[in-house]
Formats: C-alpha cells, sequence, structure tokens
C-alpha cells in the first residue's frame, strides 16, 4: 500500500496483519504499548487499535488505524520515533513480512 499526499483526500484507513515470533510476544507486546501511547497523541489519528488474533498461539497482532487525510498517515509513518525505532525494533521481532491494506473510509 502506498500513500501520498497525491491521494484522494478524506479520511483514510490502514490496517496491517503482523506475524510475531511466539516466543516474543510478550517483548512485542510491550513494544506495541509504547507505539501506542505515542501514536494516539499524534494528531490527526481518529483510531489506532491492536488486536491480537483469534488463534492467540499464531503471534498474528493487527492494526487497525484510521486518519484523518493520507497527510496525516504519512506524518506518522515518517516521524523519528516510527521510522527509526518502532519499525527496526518490530522487524526482529517478526517472521514473516506484514500484510498492509490501505483503503478510504467511506461511511461514518
Amino acid at each position: 500500500a502506498v500513500v501520498s499526499t497525491q491521494s484522494t483526500g478524506g479520511k483514510v484507513g490502514l490496517t496491517v496483519k503482523i506475524h510475531v515470533d511466539p516466543a516474543k510476544v510478550a517483548e512485542f507486546e510491550t513494544l506495541t504499548k509504547e507505539h501506542l501511547s505515542t501514536t494516539l497523541s499524534e494528531p490527526g489519528v481518529l483510531h489506532f487499535r491492536v488486536n491480537r488474533d483469534y488463534n492467540r498461539d499464531s503471534g498474528v497482532f493487527w492494526f487497525v488505524e484510521e486518519w484523518e487525510s493520507p497527510a496525516a498517515l504519512l506524518t506518522h509513518l515518517n516521524t523519528t520515533w516510527f521510522r527509526d525505532s518502532y519499525v527496526p525494533r518490530s522487524k526482529e521481532l517478526c517472521v514473516a513480512p506484514s500484510l498492509r491494506a490501505l483503503y478510504l473510509i467511506t461511511s461514518a
């Protein structure tokens, strides 16, 4: 999923499926709590939630996000915290590439 400021205006959503090494789930959860705290204070975030997959033994987590605009999401993705801290640290805990879906929010 590619987001740019040239994207259609309006609210955007992002869902990310992350595959964490089952042996590193506790470390990922600690990192994610830090990430949530930081992200929820950012301008433009409407909804940001991390859910553990129904099959709790899988190490799969779902990030469900809504942003006021593509620009707000891009600002988040380019913060020093996200780019230089969260991304490299979380990649060390994962066993597979994450899957992403980017979409327009079309209803309230």
